[in-house]
């Protein structure tokens, strides 16, 4: 067609002069089209063959940019730090615990902050070598030189390897990962909340293909020592294996673990002598103490994510989740293995968590995040007080020796009222944005959740907790990096509803918080 519409232009422009020339004949004025056509043809091509050299080069040039880019020393990380406080007594920092509940904004006051370094190294036949590290610091002290939490932490430390040269098929494009490492990281950044985060010492496999995604398979082990976890003899659980298999098509994702403490089966019973009273009679008593640590030495995990490119049909990004632990993998660390609330679920432990969730575009200048969690754990606390009580010992002055007076046994559980039996929490958080300019937001964040927990005694607390926070943010960007400094109001309140022994007791909480927030990440 494009030869036919080339010949018919031509012809176009050659008849007029052939048919001026009347001495030609029809022969030699076909023979001199033909020889214009080609002519034309050859131009053609000659550009042609430029266009594609000079595309090729381009595409050179810029694989060779990537390369050298890949292959550069990167530098990334993140930090915040800031200050609140109220209005009546000063600093005031015990509200933050909640931010998984009602949000982070206005009521987040630590110090935190990471540094990633990584280098990766190319060889001659494609091979690549990845080497990271990560260091990590959390403090809640204002002045961050003293304390404990000041200390800085190796939270990674992984070489990747890829492009390996006996890798075909399924495994042509997998790479293999080793070290301690953050094996999965999935975070709701409302609530400053990591839904699945599975951290810990490893070897895994990653982007296996397979039916049109991706396979992921780790082997982690993890330790935690734990003092209170421990039997007569001082034996701690302090080891943990888990094995992890996560499965990535498109926007969904499948993800199943299992995981064994090995040293949690062997905290059991025992018993102690917490201490020595003495009465007003005179008398000596002995507080006794039997405890029963049922603690989990495995549990299974499956989590299922959806992250679409759109809010229930609305502009934006969806964040889904729908998760079930049992064992060692239940509670309110739902799915990982490196808490202590988890080291110390029981046996019969069961964990259900849903998560909706995401970023919708209200409009050209404002957008809105959303979360939505609800939480349903049994059985979360292993230590089951079998007998609490207290031996009492008088002195016989005829016999001139100590002899039993008296015992109390509590078989009811009467002083188990910390030990979560139920835990059961729904939370929704708000934070609409308005973009004023490129470098000034107004926002607020508000958030309303409910907590509640049952003891193994039948004691319950039901939490009523609530936040609104407002006010302007400040940023700027300079190529990936941002920087952002806030400033809040935040009104905040716990309402607390406790029933003991046919007793109820209720209380409020509330206050009104100002202070400011910088972050940066790049």
């Amino acid at each position: 067609m494009k030869k036919f519409l080339l010949v018919s232009l031509l012809c176009a422009l050659a008849i007029p002069t052939l048919a001026e020339d009347r001495e030609l004949t029809l022969e030699e004025r076909i023979e001199k089209l033909e020889q214009i056509i080609a002519e034309q043809n050859k131009e053609l091509k000659k550009q042609k063959l430029d266009i594609k050299k000079n595309e090729k080069k381009l595409s050179l040039a810029t694989q060779e940019k990537t390369k050298n880019q890949d292959d550069e020393l990167q530098f990334h990380g993140y930090l915040r730090t800031g200050a609140e406080g109220n209005m009546k007594h000063g600093n005031k920092n015990s509200y933050s615990k909640n931010k998984e509940y009602v949000g982070r904004w206005g009521n987040e006051y630590d110090t935190n902050f990471n540094i990633n370094l990584s280098k990766k190294f190319t060889q001659s036949n494609g091979a690549w070598t990845k080497l990271a590290v990560q260091l990590e610091s959390w403090s809640d002290n204002y002045d961050n030189s003293v304390g404990d939490s000041s200390k800085i932490d190796l939270t990674q430390l992984y070489v990747e390897m890829g492009n390996v040269p006996m890798f075909t098929g399924a495994f042509k494009d997998a790479v293999i990962v080793a070290g301690k490492k953050k094996w999965d990281d999935q975070q709701v950044e409302v609530l400053d909340y990591y839904y699945q985060e599975v951290a810990g010492t490893g070897l895994g496999i990653e982007k296996i293909k397979l039916w049109n995604g991706s396979l992921n398979l780790a082997y982690i082990s993890n330790d935690f020592k734990d003092g209170e976890l421990s039997n007569i003899e001082g034996e701690k659980a302090e080891d943990i294996r888990a094995y992890k298999a996560k499965y990535t098509y498109g926007d969904i994702s499948g993800e199943v673990m299992y995981a064994h403490a090995m040293d949690n089966d062997r905290i059991k019973d025992y018993d102690t002598y917490e201490k020595t009273e003495k009465d007003d009679m005179g008398n000596y008593h002995d507080v006794y103490n039997k405890w029963y640590r049922d603690a989990a030495d495995d549990g299974f995990y499956a989590g299922l994510y959806y992250q679409p490119d759109n809010f229930f049909g609305f502009e934006g990004k969806g964040q889904h989740y729908l998760q079930y632990a049992t064992g060692l993998l239940a509670g309110e660390g739902i799915g990982k293995i490196d808490t202590d609330s988890n080291k110390r679920a029981a046996n019969d432990a069961v964990t259900y968590q849903l998560g909706l969730g995401g970023m919708v575009r209200l409009g050209n200048r404002t957008h809105m995040l959303v979360s939505y969690r609800s939480l349903r754990a049994q059985d979360v606390n292993a230590k089951k007080d079998i007998s609490y009580g207290w031996f009492s010992q008088s002195y016989n002055k005829e016999t001139g020796a100590w002899e039993w007076a008296g015992t109390g046994i509590d078989t009811e559980h009467k002083n188990a009222t910390w030990m979560t039996n139920k835990l059961e929490t729904d939370a929704l958080v708000l934070r609409p944005i308005y973009y004023i300019n490129q470098n000034l937001d107004l926002w607020l964040e508000a958030g309303i959740a409910r907590k509640d927990t049952e003891a193994y005694n039948g004691t319950t607390e039901d939490h009523l907790l609530y936040k609104i926070s407002a006010g302007p943010q400040l940023k700027y960007y300079v190529g990936n990096a941002e920087t952002s400094l806030r400033l809040f109001v935040t009104y905040i309140g716990d309402k607390t509803e406790r029933r003991e022994n046919g007793v109820t007791t209720k209380s409020t909480v509330e206050d009104v918080l100002t202070g400011f927030q910088v972050s940066a990440w790049w």
